[in-house]
């Protein structure tokens, strides 16, 4: 294998090691910023958080959109969503079993994400495509969801343990050092990822279809992979829990959204048949498993999460 060859290899390590650090950084912040406001962890997760690691699925999305393949947002979208519920969070379910301390918000926004899923279904069927009025409608939806979070945000103080902060000068500049520099390695990282997994697929000679609906899926959730990682290690859970409901709706609210105002998305009929009726399954999952009357999340669930993930990557590559 020549130094051409070996690059992209080189180069996809390089994202890897930039994303871990900048979500390590991004997510000091981030909880930084929860204490001072006086916000709930939830919520920062569901708006900043899920907003913020959004943006390379968002940038990936609207790039191919400007260049006529608008079909790729949409499987990049719809299959980080499965990455970031049946992989991400059915992984971090398994290995600590989190409290669930705001049922009710998750519960209002997974059935929010599951009628959007079901919504474009519907307008898949009719249409055989994602007009461009969807899109300005899905922004205006994202619009009003973040107007809701905030003023959730405003009307409910921070229910954690009550310590003392340091609001100096340096400690502020330092924190906004870290927000930037965090985001910054984490999209930049996410790139290199995304751009090189998909030379090293093609090099093994992977169907397009399946890079984007499982590589490319996959590399533009690492962002929400290593956020939840890095939460749940500094005992911020919530902020996990948070970050991957909210970065799913943004999945559909931003990015499908973005990239249909640009060009509309015509959906192949295997996204009716297989890819969303198996997407809406793996959301309804943790959802369900929210209106038992434990606090927590079971492994149990975790482990048919992953499993049903695992049936539908294996599916995506069987029928590709």
């Amino acid at each position: 294998m020549d130094i051409e060859q070996l690059l992209p290899f080189i180069l996809f390590f390089v994202g890897f090691i930039m994303i871990i650090k900048g979500s390590d950084w991004f997510i000091d912040s981030t909880i930084w910023v929860a204490k001072v406001l006086n916000v709930p962890n939830i919520i920062i997760g569901a708006t900043l958080v899920s907003l913020c690691t959004t943006l390379p699925e968002a940038m990936v999305s609207t790039s191919s959109a400007l260049k006529g393949n608008a079909d790729i947002a949409f499987g990049n979208a719809i299959g980080s969503i499965a990455c970031n519920t049946g992989f991400i969070l059915g992984i971090t379910i398994l290995l600590s079993k989190p409290s669930i301390h705001e049922k009710l918000d998750f519960q209002k926004k997974g059935l929010l994400l599951i009628s959007l899923l079901l919504g474009l279904m519907g307008v898949g069927y009719y249409y055989g495509e994602l007009p461009l009025f969807i899109g300005f409608g899905l922004l205006g939806i994202l619009l009003l969801y973040l107007i809701s979070n905030v003023k959730v945000a405003m009307e409910k103080p921070y229910d954690g343990e009550k310590e003392a902060i340091d609001k100096s000068k340096s400690t502020v500049m330092r924190m906004l050092v870290l927000f930037v520099i965090g985001l910054v390695l984490t999209i930049w990282g996410a790139n290199l990822l995304v751009d090189n997994g998909e030379k090293i697929a093609r090099l093994l000679g992977v169907p397009d279809v399946v890079i984007g609906l499982t590589l490319t899926a996959f590399g533009t959730s690492l962002p929400e992979l290593v956020t939840a990682i890095t939460a749940f290690v500094k005992k911020a859970g919530d902020l996990s829990l948070g970050n991957i409901i909210g970065a799913n709706l943004m999945n559909i609210l931003l990015v499908i959204a973005l990239s249909t105002t640009i060009l509309p998305i015509n959906i192949e009929p295997s996204y009716l048949t297989m890819h969303l009726p198996f997407v809406i399954l793996i959301v309804c999952i943790p959802i369900l498993a929210t209106f038992s009357k434990k606090g927590y999340f079971s492994r149990l669930t975790g482990f048919i999460m992953v499993a049903t993930y695992a049936l539908y990557i294996g599916l995506t590559f069987y029928v590709a």
